[in-house]
């Protein structure tokens, strides 16, 4: 079960973190190679032994997916039931105790692409998404748009109303998210609903100067605050007029933030460098 579990998280993009014992000795609930499952929800599934010596792992899960890295600690038990003491030296074993060692990873989504709209721009953005081997998952209140047939290689797919996504999907602070939904009302709702996660690290929308402006002092109108996260117009400017263009330059944009790139050409100037010698 706790498999299914930690599957279905990692692949909605939920933080989640993995215990197993790694060791153990004497008297203990459970033993080596045991596992449990936690989300940064504090849902579990599975189990390490329950009481004390699980709520202490459930704490240890938590500092691992907060900080990225992974924890190894020992328990030991003096035959108290619950009495379970976190210990990082070895310890003798009393007749009725035990002793286990557990090894915490953390699993935290890689970055991500989370489109909001399935529409012709969609489509070819999550096409190159699977090319480029970026994780994505495509929001849209339209069945047809939101279809498996339609994108194939989207890891997961969401068909909802637009008006109250945080029920129906979890982010990370590496879901890079982008708008392009069929209609600058929708667009509206869902910017001003992701400008409220502050652990978003890039929030596009597409459409003109003159489109962002309105929808920006809608929003600022009803208290809403506009950061450095939003990047409308979306897109490098590579000349784009077709789907597929716009599709490169709003994934080329996104990569470009995701991996601190910097916006300019890698070419040098050959034609200015006299020092090479003409054969």
């Amino acid at each position: 079960m706790w498999l299914n579990n930690i599957t279905t998280w990692y692949n909605k993009g939920i933080p989640c973190a993995l215990v197993t014992i790694i060791d153990s000795a004497g008297s203990t609930p459970r033993k080596t190679g045991s596992h449990m499952v936690i989300n940064q929800n504090g849902e579990t599934a599975g189990s390490v032994g329950g009481g004390g010596v699980e709520l202490q792992c459930i704490h240890l899960a938590r500092e691992a997916m907060k900080t990225g890295t992974c924890i190894t600690r020992k328990f030991v038990s003096k035959g108290d039931g619950d009495d379970w003491n976190a210990s990082d030296e070895d310890a003798e074993l009393g007749v009725c105790g035990g002793s286990l060692t557990v090894f915490i990873e953390p699993l935290i989504p890689e970055s991500e692409l989370v489109i909001f709209g399935g529409g012709h721009v969609g489509l070819a953005l999550g096409k190159l998404c699977e090319v480029l081997n970026v994780p994505y998952r495509v929001y849209d209140d339209r069945r047809e748009f939101a279809d498996p047939e339609r994108f194939p290689g989207a890891r997961s797919l969401i068909c909802q109303s637009f008006t109250d996504i945080s029920s129906h999907i979890h982010f990370s602070g590496k879901s890079y998210c982008v708008i392009m939904t069929y209609g600058h009302e929708h667009d509206e709702i869902v910017l001003e609903q992701l400008l409220k996660i502050k652990e978003l690290p890039y929030i596009g929308m597409i459409g003109s100067v003159k489109k962002a402006e309105v929808l920006i002092r809608n929003i600022q109108g009803r208290g809403g605050v506009i950061d450095d996260r939003v990047y409308c117009p979306i897109g490098l400017r590579i000349g784009k007029n077709l789907p597929q263009e716009i599709a490169l330059s709003v994934i080329s944009e996104v990569i470009l933030v995701m991996r601190g790139g910097i916006p300019e050409h890698m070419r040098v100037d050959w034609s200015a460098d006299k020092s090479i010698p003409h054969r």
